[in-house]
Formats: C-alpha cells, sequence, structure tokens
C-alpha cells in the first residue's frame, strides 16, 4: 500500500499555527510564480511605472489604469481568500480560451503595490492582486505556455489590508468561492489583526453574523482533520462544527486520528463525502477496551432460603463493574446478606 500526502500537508499547519505572521505562506505562492516564469524575465517595475505616471514615480494617485502589465511581476495578495497552488487549467478554462482569443480580457484586475514589510528585496514582482486570483494565474499560464507577450489590464489602488479585505470581497460575491476558502479566508483576517473581531469584520464586509460564525468553524479544524481531503475546498460548511466537536473529545480524537492515518495510506481516493462519514462514524464509535483490561462477565444469584425465590443477583461485567439487586422482600438476615456479598467479592477477584 503505498502512502499518499495531501496537498495541504504543512501548509494549513503553517497557517493556522502562526497567528502574527505578516505574511501568509498559504496564499503567498512564490513557488508557483516562480515555476511559471522560469527562464522569463520580466520588464522591470520602473518601466511599468513610466508607463503609467509619465515617469513621476512620486506622484502616485490613489488609483491608476495600465493595459499593458507583465504578470509576471504580480503575485496575489498575500493575505487572499482563493488557494492559488490548487487552480489548474481546468478551473481556469474560460479565462485561458478568452486570453488566447480575440476576445482578451474583459475585467481588470485590482492590485496595489507591495508592501515593504512583504516585499522580498531580491524580488522583481513588485504588485500584489487583490482582486483577480484566477486571472493572474490564466495570464501567467498564457505567458509560459502561448504567449510571452500577453499583457494584462489592471487598476493599481492605494490600499491598506483592510480596505484589500473589501476589495477581496467584492470579488469572492463575483465570482464562486468555496465555504472552505472563505472561512479560513475570515479566520485569517480576524486571527492576523486586520480586523479586531467578528462584528467589525461583519460590518465592513457586510456578511450576515450567523454566517460568519458558521464559516469560521472552518478555522478551528484540526489540520490533521484537514490534511485527510484531498481537496480541502470540498469541506461543506455544514460540516465544520461537527467535525470540531467530535475532535474535542480525546477518546473521539484517537479514534478518528487513526482512521485518518488509514485513509492516508490507503491507494484509494475517497470522495469528500465518504472521509466525512468515515471520520464522523469513527468518532462516534465505542472505543474497544484492550484484551488485557477485559474480564470474564460472571453472574450469582442467591435464593432466600424461606420463599425459594432469588432475593440477591450478584454480577460482575467485562468491565469490572459489580452490580447488586436485592428483593426487599427478602428474610435473610443482613449478616447473611453481607456474607453473601463477600463471597462473592472474593469469588472475582480471584
Amino acid at each position: 500500500m503505498g502512502s499518499r500526502k495531501s496537498v495541504f500537508s504543512g501548509l494549513v499547519k503553517k497557517s493556522i499555527g502562526n497567528k502574527n505572521a505578516i505574511h501568509d505562506d498559504d496564499l503567498h505562492q512564490s513557488s508557483t510564480i516562480s515555476s511559471i516564469t522560469k527562464q522569463k524575465r520580466p520588464r522591470s517595475r520602473t518601466n511599468v511605472l513610466k508607463k503609467i505616471t509619465g515617469n513621476e514615480t512620486d506622484k502616485q494617485k490613489d488609483t491608476q489604469y495600465i493595459d499593458d502589465l507583465d504578470p509576471r511581476l504580480c503575485q496575489i495578495w498575500h493575505r487572499q481568500s482563493r488557494f492559488f497552488d490548487l487552480l489548474n487549467e481546468q478551473q481556469c478554462s474560460d479565462l485561458i480560451s478568452d486570453f488566447k482569443s480575440h476576445i482578451g480580457q474583459k475585467i481588470p484586475i485590482v492590485i496595489r503595490e507591495i508592501p515593504k514589510e512583504v516585499k522580498k528585496d531580491n524580488s522583481e514582482i513588485c504588485y500584489e492582486v487583490v482582486a483577480g486570483s484566477r486571472r493572474l494565474w490564466s495570464a501567467l499560464y498564457v505567458v509560459n505556455q502561448f504567449n510571452d507577450q500577453f499583457r494584462l489590464k489592471a487598476i493599481i489602488k492605494t490600499l491598506d489590508d483592510k480596505q484589500s479585505a473589501i476589495e477581496c470581497e467584492k470579488e469572492n460575491d463575483r465570482e464562486e468561492l468555496s465555504a472552505f476558502e472563505r472561512g479560513m479566508y475570515y479566520h485569517r483576517l480576524i486571527e492576523q489583526g486586520v480586523f479586531d473581531n467578528q462584528k467589525q469584520l461583519s460590518d465592513s464586509l457586510n456578511i450576515p453574523r450567523t454566517s460568519l460564525q458558521e464559516l469560521l468553524e472552518f478555522g478551528k479544524i484540526d489540520h490533521e482533520i484537514i490534511d485527510a481531503f484531498l481537496d480541502p475546498r470540498e469541506i461543506k460548511k455544514s460540516w465544520g462544527k461537527s467535525l470540531n466537536q467530535l475532535f474535542s473529545n480525546k477518546t473521539s480524537k484517537d479514534s478518528i486520528l487513526k482512521k485518518i492515518d488509514e485513509i492516508k495510506q490507503s491507494e484509494l481516493k475517497y470522495s469528500a463525502q465518504k472521509i466525512f462519514n468515515v471520520l464522523q462514524k469513527a468518532g462516534r464509535t465505542p472505543v474497544e477496551i484492550p484484551s488485557t483490561a477485559k474480564f470474564e462477565a460472571i453472574t450469582k444469584e442467591i435464593k432466600d432460603p424461606k420463599t425459594k425465590r432469588v432475593a440477591i443477583k450478584m454480577e460482575r461485567t467485562r468491565t469490572n463493574k459489580i452490580r447488586v439487586s436485592i428483593d426487599n422482600k427478602i428474610s435473610m438476615s443482613n449478616s447473611d446478606i453481607l456474607k453473601s456479598m463477600e463471597n462473592f467479592l472474593d469469588e472475582c477477584s480471584n
């Protein structure tokens, strides 16, 4: 049996574990971009700025428009909601087709200059895409596979993280985004201090509180559970709370971890629904007692010497619990009853 490793192994671990990280490695896909742009050197940032501003780079306005932006100068916003590394040709086929044809790009991407605290000194990448992750992925794909001269239309804005989150939310409303991506994104915005609390995030992004609370359950899911899914974007919104409750109990947690290990070692590709059902069942199945801790069940009945009916019934279960039932009309003396019970306990201890 060959083992398989989730695409999220380690990735979500970093996202959840580093609450104060400025740069989110979940979404800063420099490895993906570098692989797409291998052996292709983009134009310098200075040339791009000259085209936008007429050489007046020190007089940037809040909003600028450009229709000739080399996509290799861009990366996605380091707090972006969409999981960039999970995008593929099939998911972006509509945009790739448009970019390759006379249709071209319909909607500009929204970008901002990379903040100094995020910018890498040795990187030629100058901009973060705040809205338009699929368009960036598709543009990089087209540049690499078909047309080295393809350029993007973009709106450059001066945005802080709160304003970027609002721009990103507009994009989320326009394009379909999985519940898991939304939940993890909202969780990061609070955990990393972009918004102080749920109320502020809810009010700023116009998200109903009940829906937000349900989505935030994703941020509490242990990375071990997330790793069990081949594509965590398929985890349904209604599953988050259930998985968290099952994993909060140590007995259930041990059973689930054992089942997760079996799933990872299996060569079968389980659907998300199948994995959820298996984990849910594992979390609700009583744990078997090790054979060394099991006892032989013993039952003993004592009859009343006068009525000849069973007056005392004593049982030892396989979990070593003693149960005693005494008929309230028993004619035996208390000393005889206690003696019978002592004899039974002696028998059980042998």
